[in-house]
């Protein structure tokens, strides 16, 4: 078994400690997992049995290259490059997104380069931005680094997001 085949094995393991279950895998089963990392990880992900809303994580070990998208929460520790789409997105210190991204509200500790279109936004002090903000509402703590133009105000797309909320 390649040191991989390990980290993904890893990963499912501490997924389903914390609850989340996938569509016709477990631990032991890591073919499921490397199609999941590239397609549509949410689509794998299965509400989780304590009723809380479907949360879907990247771990630190993964790269994925392409879109995701879901409804529910996206949390990112590895690396994606590609655009993102969810309802509530928090990027880890060690995560980063090369892309787009589109959400309700998004928290960034992370690095991303893109434009971020979202209703709420709020970065860190670890958050280190590259790229246009269109936002409803902003925080941004000392410490954090952003580089773009930060747009109060619904463009046309950021009226999808909004309405795709209510």
């Amino acid at each position: 078994m390649s040191a991989i085949d390990k980290q993904r094995i890893a990963a499912v393991k501490k997924l389903e400690q914390l609850g989340y279950t996938f569509a016709g895998a477990t631990a032991n089963t890591v073919e499921p997992i490397v199609a999941a990392a590239k397609l549509n990880i949410a689509r794998f992900m299965q509400p989780a049995k304590n009723g809380l809303p479907q949360r879907a994580l990247i771990n630190s070990g993964l790269n994925v290259k392409g879109n995701l998208e879901t409804d529910g929460e996206l949390h990112i520790d590895g690396q994606i490059v590609g655009n993102v789409s969810c309802g509530h997105l928090v990027i880890g210190k060690d995560g980063a997104v090369r892309g787009d991204i589109k959400a309700d509200e998004v928290v960034i500790c992370g690095k991303t380069e893109g434009l971020i279109r979202a209703r709420r936004i709020m970065l860190q002090e670890s958050a280190r931005v590259v790229g246009d903000i269109f936002y409803e509402i902003m925080s941004m703590e000392e410490g954090a680094q952003f580089i773009g133009a930060s747009n109060r105000g619904k463009d046309e797309a950021m009226a999808q997001v909004c309405e795709n909320v209510s």
